[in-house]
């Protein structure tokens, strides 16, 4: 379950365009004792939110550094580039002295309507009709199998029944997500932008997860971006989204590229990730 406090920060601004955060990270978001990357990256878009004062985010790209652990963390956000309407900040995560995520976003009030143009999708394989929500089947087993990915409900479209369903050589995943609030009559973020990155992270590695599997191999982000369409903060995370994603593995390495898109249709956001096979 999706709760807002998961975000909440101590601290604030510390001079020369720098705020400075502290915030527990807790066990319940971590894999075997590893930080889930998307909630370490949500954690440096919510600090951004803190930083900049700005109410919607239009691009987030972060880089993986190194393996967070359950423990105090650190985090540094500062001005790269302010405006009257448009500000570039960068965020960084250290734990026990070394850094664990380097962020950077652009925050546009621009970006506070729906565009006047839907943008294109960037998939054609799910346009009109999209997939019926109502008739698709509920992946409860991924919250049983990694208790991190609990923050949101599922539903699969082209997506395996189990784990060791996955390796069936065809790179691409379809399923509906929205994040899993207490209260059904109320929005648990403030920004709800914060759960599309917990989307991304949590399943666009999927899609070359079906080439490599998940049981004999572990697959290590490297980055992670999302470039979000205007008016996309408007959409509550408790929405229902459409997230696709397709991708491809080479030796040693993965890559990935993916969408959400609103129940009406409606592009959110295009997302891409890389990553190692281990």
């Amino acid at each position: 379950m999706l709760d807002g406090c998961d975000f909440a920060l101590d601290g604030g601004p510390a001079g020369d365009g720098t705020s400075r955060f502290t915030r527990e990270l807790p066990e319940r978001w971590c894999f075997d004792g590893r930080a889930f990357g998307g909630y370490t990256s949500a954690l440096a878009l919510a600090a951004m939110f803190v930083h900049s004062g700005r109410p919607v985010a239009a691009s987030l790209s972060v880089t993986f550094v190194d393996a967070g652990a359950p423990g105090p963390l650190e985090l540094e956000v500062r001005d790269i580039r302010g405006g009257r309407s448009a500000a570039a900040v960068e965020a960084t995560i250290r734990q026990r002295g070394r850094t664990i995520i380097a962020a950077n976003g652009w925050f546009a009030d621009g970006w506070q309507a729906p565009p006047s143009v839907d943008a294109p999708v960037p998939f054609e394989r799910y346009v009109d009709p999209l997939p019926d929500l109502a008739t698709a089947p509920p992946l409860d087993w991924i919250g049983e199998e990694y208790p991190s990915l609990r923050f949101a409900h599922r539903r699969g479209i082209d997506y395996p029944a189990s784990l060791t369903r996955f390796a069936d050589r065809r790179p691409e995943v379809a399923l509906w997500v929205s994040a899993a609030g207490g209260d059904l009559t109320a929005d648990p973020l403030e920004h709800p932008q914060i759960a599309d990155v917990l989307h991304a992270d949590a399943h666009l590695f999927d899609a070359p997860g079906k080439v490599c599997g998940f049981v004999d191999a572990w697959l290590l982000s490297l980055d992670l971006s999302l470039v979000w369409q205007p008016g996309a903060h408007l959409v509550p995370s408790t929405a229902w989204r459409l997230l696709e994603a397709r991708g491809s593995v080479a030796s040693g390495a993965v890559s990935a590229y993916g969408s959400l898109r609103g129940s009406d249709g409606s592009l959110l956001a295009v997302l891409t990730s890389q990553g190692l096979i281990r």
